[in-house]
């Protein structure tokens, strides 16, 4: 049987892992050339962080069988102390005069570019074992 296309719990960190090499590259990047940039995409890759593992986390509690009460008011818990410390980092954000919006909207799409970018080389990897002439 050949290769398949899975996304499981290790392309997840895999996504994870490569989201925070790419943030830390992209912020030495934006120290060299644009220090008036960095506060705004690091504010905006926690905030894509953050909706990522709290789509993973959601779901991850919510699909499995037997759920109960506790768990429903720990999932309230989460984005409600979440958004209230989302919501603290904006207000300093725009209170000092930050923001840049495109490195703001950069650091969110951060994450959506890492899983674009593990997609398609577990892609490359699947055609290249198909491929009767390679070896």
């Amino acid at each position: 049987m050949g290769p398949t296309l899975e996304f499981g719990d290790r392309f997840i960190r895999q996504v994870y892992i490569l989201t925070i090499i790419l943030t830390i590259v992209i912020s030495a990047v934006l120290l060299g050339f644009n220090l008036a940039a960095l506060p705004s995409f690091l504010i905006g890759s926690v905030i894509g962080l953050s909706m990522f593992w709290s789509i993973e986390f959601v779901i991850r509690r919510l699909v499995r069988p037997g759920k109960t009460q506790k768990t429903k008011y720990l999932l309230g818990f989460i984005a409600l102390g979440k958004y209230t410390v989302l919501g603290v980092l904006l207000y300093f954000l725009f209170q000092m005069k930050w923001l840049n919006v495109y490195a703001f909207g950069g650091g969110i799409v951060l994450v959506q570019g890492a899983i674009i970018i593990k997609a398609v080389g577990l892609m490359i990897t699947i055609l290249r074992k198909k491929d009767p002439e390679q070896p």
